[in-house]
Order: C-alpha cells, then structure tokens, then sequence
C-alpha cells in the first residue's frame, strides 16, 4: 500500500472517528436531562444496559448531585482547642497594630480586640478528614459532626461499565441489524470503515 492510501485511510479514519466522537457526545447530553429525572423521581442510582433482546451487556451509574458541604468553624476550633491548641496562632484584628507590647497590653485590657485561628497548613489537614457524612474524628476516635453535607440535585452525569463479551455482543447485534433502530445511521460508517 503506497502513502497515499495510508493518507486517505487514516484521514477518513479519524473524520469518521469524530463524527462517532460528536454523536456520542450529544447522545450522553441527551441521556443526561433523563437520567436526572429518573434519579430525583425513584432515587435509581443505575441502571442495566440490555439489548433489545434482554442480553445485558453493561451497567450505567447515575451519579448523585455535586456535594455541598458548609462546615460549623466552631466545632473544628473546639476540637482543635482539645486536640492541638498549638495549632492556634494568635492574631491581631486589623484594627490592632503589630507590637508585643500591645498585644499583652490588649490581652489584659481589650480582649475583643485579638482573636485565635487555626494555622492555615493545620486547618487544610484537618478539612480534608473530614468524611462524606460531615464528621471529623478527633484524636481519640470520636467522630464528631462539623459539616452540614447536602447534595445538589442530580445532574443525570453518569458513566458506562460494558459487562463481560459486551463488545462481541454490541457487534453481532449491529451486525444483525437489530441496533440500526435504536442508534440510526450515526455509528454505520464509522464500524463498517473499522472493519475493513
């Protein structure tokens, strides 16, 4: 085979892999609005993928909604207080100027003017302990709740697990004619140009 036919074969071989590439991509954002709704009406986390004959070929996971999380500062800070009370730095409102001797001074007589937090590189550690469930386990184990955990409304994002012989049995079905209804004309030129 010369360089030209390479040329045109792998040229018209990449043309048809994105016009497989763009239909899928518009078949999941349509099955997406669907797969949402089905999930905030039955609370169906998946479904099986079957031909029309009934073979399962797959399996399709709908994932929940984004999580929201808004964590309570106040029970981190009691726990880190318990836990490490190294952890906190002691830090001058903005009002307050920078000088030793104001800070004991303002310690002694204006208190409301200083406040604790928790060292940045702390406090990253210790949010990312925190579970799926807004719990937080402190140094003895208990997990105490520190986070409010909500889930967005479903999206209807999801992903595709081809079960075993699902690639055997998509092409037979294709082969048979069986899938022309369900996926038209959209895949046709691209496996049959694959096959050859």
């Amino acid at each position: 085979m010369n360089a030209k036919m390479h040329a045109l074969k792998t040229g018209a071989a990449k043309v048809l892999v994105d016009i497989v590439t763009e239909g899928y991509e518009q078949l999941r954002k349509d099955a997406e609005p669907v797969f949402a709704d089905l999930r905030k009406d039955t609370d169906s986390k998946g479904l099986a993928v079957k031909l029309l004959d009934g073979t399962e070929i797959g399996a399709i996971a709908i994932y929940d909604g984004p999580p929201k999380t808004q964590v309570n500062m106040a029970a981190v800070a009691a726990i880190v207080a318990n836990d490490d009370p190294d952890a906190f730095v002691e830090e001058l409102t903005p009002e307050a100027l920078e000088d030793e001797t104001l800070r004991e001074f303002l310690r002694d007589h204006m208190p409301h003017l200083l406040r604790m937090r928790i060292r940045e590189d702390h406090l990253k550690k210790l949010l990312k302990r925190i579970d799926a469930n807004g719990y937080l386990k402190d140094k003895a184990g208990t997990r105490i709740k520190v986070a409010e955990v909500t889930r967005g409304e479903p999206t209807g994002k999801f992903a595709f697990s081809a079960g075993p012989g699902a690639r055997e049995l998509v092409w037979q079905a294709w082969q048979d004619g069986t899938l022309q209804p369900v996926l038209g004309d959209l895949l046709r030129p691209a496996i049959e140009a694959g096959e050859q």
